[in-house]
C-alpha cells in the first residue's frame, strides 16, 4: 500500500531516516579507557615509586640459630651429669667406627692456620693428648657447621679426657673470620684446608678428573696420643653424636 500524503508534506522512509548517535556505547568505551588509565597509572607508580614495604631489606638469614636448631633435633639439651654417667651411658649406646683404610694406621700429619693466621700442627697437638679431627664442608650452610656447634656445647667433656678437637674445611679464614664475627668463635681452632689436601688425605675428598666433579665428605677422626687413627665416620652428613666420640677417647691407651 503506498503511503499517502498531504500536500506541502515529504515523505521518508526507513532507508532516509537520520542516522543516531550511540551515546551509550561511546559512554562505555570512554569508561573502558578511564579505567585502563587509572590501572596503567597505577602500574607506573608501583615502578617508579614502591612502598616502603618493597623498599625494607630482607630479614637477614641466622645460620648459627638455624645449625642451633638441627643440634637440638638430635639432643634435647648439652651433655650434662659427669663424665662418667656419660661414658656409662656411651657403653650401652655408640657407634662403631666405618672401615676406613687409615683405621690402626697413622694419621697423615698436617699444618695448617687458624682465623688468626695461628699455625696448627698434628704432630705438636698429640704431645698434649688425643686428637678428634673433623672435616666438615665450609662455613656456607647450617648443616655443615652443625657438628661444630655441636662440639662447641660439650667442648669442656673432651677436655676432661684431654683431648682437642680440630676442624678444617677449604674455607679461608677470612671466610671463617667473618662468621665468628656473626656468630661468635668457637672453643677449637677452626682450620682453612684450602685445596683440601689433608681432607684427601684423610680419604674425605676426590678431585675432580675424568669429567668427574670433585667430592668433599664429612669426616670425623679419633685419632690417640701416638699418632694412630682409632676411630673414623663419613659421608655426606656430619657425625653428631659427642658420647660416642667420648667414648672412644676413654678407650685409648695412655702415652
Amino acid at each position: 500500500m503506498e503511503p499517502t500524503t498531504q500536500p506541502g508534506e515529504v515523505t521518508t522512509t526507513l532507508s532516509e531516516a537520520p542516522a543516531r548517535t550511540p551515546w551509550g556505547a561511546l559512554l562505555f568505551c570512554a569508561l573502558l579507557i578511564a579505567v585502563g588509565c587509572v590501572f596503567l597509572g597505577l602500574a607506573i607508580k608501583r615502578h617508579f615509586f614502591p612502598t616502603v614495604v618493597e623498599l625494607a631489606p630482607m630479614q637477614q638469614y641466622d645460620l648459627a640459630d638455624e645449625a642451633k636448631k638441627l643440634v637440638r633435633k638430635e639432643k634435647p639439651a648439652p651433655l650434662s651429669g659427669s663424665l662418667e654417667k656419660i661414658l656409662e651411658e656411651a657403653q650401652r649406646v655408640h657407634f662403631d667406627s666405618y672401615q676406613h683404610p687409615l683405621i690402626g694406621k697413622p694419621a697423615p700429619d698436617f699444618l695448617a692456620t687458624d682465623v688468626d693466621g695461628k699455625p696448627w700442627e698434628l704432630k705438636e697437638a698429640l704431645k698434649k693428648g688425643p686428637v678428634v679431627v673433623v672435616f666438615y664442608l665450609g662455613y656456607y650452610c647450617n648443616h655443615c657447621v652443625s657438628q661444630l656447634f655441636d662440639l662447641n656445647e660439650d667442648i669442656d667433656r673432651f677436655h676432661e679426657l684431654g683431648a682437642q678437637v680440630m676442624a678444617l674445611s677449604p674455607d679461608a679464614a677470612e671466610v671463617t673470620r667473618e662468621r665468628y664475627k656473626q656468630y661468635g668463635p668457637f672453643k677449637f681452632p677452626v682450620l682453612a684446608d684450602r685445596g683440601s689436601k689433608i681432607a684427601e688425605a684423610y680419604g674425605v675428598f676426590t678431585p675432580a678428573r675424568g669429567g668427574k666433579p670433585e667430592d668433599l665428605l664429612h669426616g670425623t677422626f679419633v685419632i690417640d696420643q701416638q699418632g694412630i687413627v682409632r676411630w673414623a665416620a663419613f659421608g655426606e652428613t656430619p657425625f653428631g653424636h659427642n658420647p660416642t666420640l667420648l667414648h672412644e677417647l676413654a678407650k685409648l691407651p695412655k702415652k
